[in-house]
């Protein structure tokens, strides 16, 4: 499959897009009793735009600029998974299995989302 230079460049450009609002949103949301809910908002956004998106199947000529591009970016698995990982490092047990619960329940939540939205257009 040929990557073309219209789609790369479509990507770079969600992708900085996408980056500098993952910068702006998971900056500027506190802590909430130690969970990072910075990264956890990215995810539960970042899914459920995603899904909707995916669910209206439809093709459209955004796919590479959105959901590559801008959502790739945006949301934050690595990150998620790094900052799981510290609090079962540093012995914060109930904040690991609040972040992954959160994370898994709320951004399948958000893909649900998606999917009822798309029902209704």
């Amino acid at each position: 499959m040929a990557i073309g230079i219209e789609a790369l460049l479509l990507v770079g450009l969600g992708g900085s897009i996408g980056a500098c609002l993952r910068y702006l949103v998971s900056g500027t949301v506190p802590l909430l009793k130690g969970l990072p809910t910075g990264t956890l908002l990215v995810n539960v956004i970042g899914s459920t735009i995603l899904s909707t998106l995916t669910f209206l199947s439809e093709p459209y000529a955004s796919f590479h600029l959105i959901n590559i591009g801008i959502l790739g970016s945006f949301t934050t698995f690595s990150t998620f998974a790094y900052e799981s990982f510290k609090l079962l490092e540093e012995g914060r047990t109930a904040l690991f299995v609040s972040n992954i619960t959160l994370n898994l329940l709320l951004c399948l939540s958000g893909v649900y989302i998606g999917q009822q939205i798309t029902s209704l257009i």
